[in-house]
């Protein structure tokens, strides 16, 4: 072989379709367009078993084919002659392909319906350059690597590293890693999102780049909510490249499904982040073998995370939940050491005192749902609900404004786990959501493990059962 397949990874990320010609036995051909050619080693691809029926039809009847593939940086053209060699129901081929496949699905609430049949590998019996032509419209649009793409160099990782260094908090530390990737590598778009209580949720804790920060919204894992769950419940990276092209074919193969009642019109769900991604890179942010959180980065270019991009954020991921875990034990670590603060029946000097007689608000909190509401509002439900609800209480009823971290991990009206309660994050949730709502209640830092309950209004509060 005298090209390399090494060097055309670019033409495996299926940003641009490729085209799959096969015959039958007797010599008639077929064409049909491919979503994606999977790279598998240095003489073997594989093409996805899915509605391709006369394509497969001529295989079984003739192993030979042959795929035109474009390169999107360049739109230069080659052509593979394959041999079909078998079809695979397991292993890590399979698994990579259905994982990809299952992430697209997810989005237009396909996950379980669309899925991958099986993978049909093929030995590269040739490679060719095909012949110069006018580029592809993709391949014209994208060109060279775009200035602002990202290198990975050691200065750029290393002031990475001085950011995560800096940070005295988790709340800073998740807003310096995000900075970072821009400031650092031009990534623009991303969030971070951590587990909930029961670890089946990912809530959305820090975000860059939005027109709405998104803090608070929340991702179940694995269960049809785009590349995020699907990345948390296989724990492996997920990266997408053409995605809107990918969505296109998800949704026709929905509204057959919606057709022959197999997806539930309301399966429908709305893609998190940018409108209309291009790409995405899903990253899982473990530390042995525990899930610390999920890390998206998007853009609305369609190929902006490239092959080498793929593998230096993942070797980062690891690296930044090494960070995040760290931190989060050392603030657990502090707030336990740090003495409860005496409960303080008047406000601190400089707490602004609310303007009674002005404005009220009306907090309900479903206790059987832990859900909290502010004026009719939804503002936060389950531990940042419970935890809201007890500091309204103590301070109609007792005048309090200053807590502790230390004081809210031993109330056991909580029932905060003993092995990992992730109260910091939970509280810094708390904290951006109401800055978010802007409904004149604010919890203010007062010093390490310390914080006050600000209100610019007037209470009444009401439990619901």
């Amino acid at each position: 072989m005298s090209i390399d397949l090494d060097s055309l990874a670019p033409c495996f990320q299926g940003l641009i379709p490729g085209t799959l010609y096969t015959a039958d036995s007797n010599g008639v051909p077929n064409a049909a367009y491919l979503s994606h050619v999977d790279y598998v080693d240095g003489s073997h691809v594989a093409l996805s078993f899915q509605f391709f029926n006369k394509s497969r039809r001529n295989i079984a009847q003739n192993p030979q084919a042959y795929v035109r593939i474009l390169h999107p940086d360049t739109g230069q053209g080659w052509g593979l002659r394959l041999r079909y060699l078998r079809s695979e129901t397991s292993g890590p081929v399979f698994d990579r392909m259905a994982l990809r496949i299952e992430a697209i699905a997810s989005y237009s609430g396909l996950k379980g319906i669309l899925k991958l049949l099986a993978a049909d590998i093929y030995e590269v019996v040739s490679v060719d350059k095909l012949a110069d032509e006018p580029a592809h419209p993709t391949a014209r649009t994208l060109g060279a690597r775009e200035a602002a793409h990202p290198v990975f160099t050691v200065r750029a990782l290393q002031d990475l590293a001085d950011r995560i260094h800096r940070a005295t908090s988790l709340e800073q530390l998740l807003d310096e890693i995000l900075a970072g990737l821009e400031d650092s590598f031009g990534f623009t778009h991303s969030m971070i999102l951590l587990p909930d209580d029961d670890d089946q949720v990912l809530v959305t804790i820090a975000s860059r780049g939005y027109r709405e920060s998104g803090i608070g919204a929340e991702v179940r894992v694995g269960v049809g909510d785009g590349i995020l769950g699907m990345v948390a419940e296989a724990r492996k990276p997920i990266r997408v490249s053409g995605l809107l092209r990918e969505l296109l074919y998800a949704d026709a193969v929905r509204k057959r499904a919606h057709e022959q009642g197999l997806c539930p019109e309301d399966r429908r769900i709305r893609l998190p982040g940018l409108a209309n991604p291009e790409s995405q890179l899903g990253i899982p942010l473990i530390v042995r073998g525990e899930l610390v959180g999920a890390l998206l980065v998007e853009s609305e270019v369609p190929y902006r995370f490239h092959e080498q991009d793929k593998v230096s954020i993942e070797l980062l991921g690891s690296y930044l939940a090494i960070a995040i875990q760290h931190m989060q034990l050392q603030e657990r670590t502090e707030a336990v050491a740090e003495p409860a603060p005496a409960p303080a029946p008047l406000p601190p000097p400089g707490t602004t005192a609310p303007p009674r007689g002005k404005l009220t608000r009306k907090v309900d909190y479903y206790k059987a749902q832990e859900c909290l509401l502010i004026d009719g509002d939804y503002v936060i439900r389950n531990l940042p609900a419970k935890i809201l609800w007890k500091l309204l209480v103590a301070y109609t009823e007792l005048g309090r404004v200053e807590f502790s971290n230390r004081e809210l991990r031993l109330d056991r009206s909580l029932n905060l786990p003993e092995w990992r309660d992730n109260l910091e994050s939970r509280l810094i949730l708390l904290r951006r959501r109401l800055e978010q709502k802007n409904q004149g209640i604010r919890l203010m830092p007062a010093g390490r493990g310390r914080f006050l309950l600000d209100l610019q209004c007037d209470v009444t509060l009401r439990e619901m059962p």
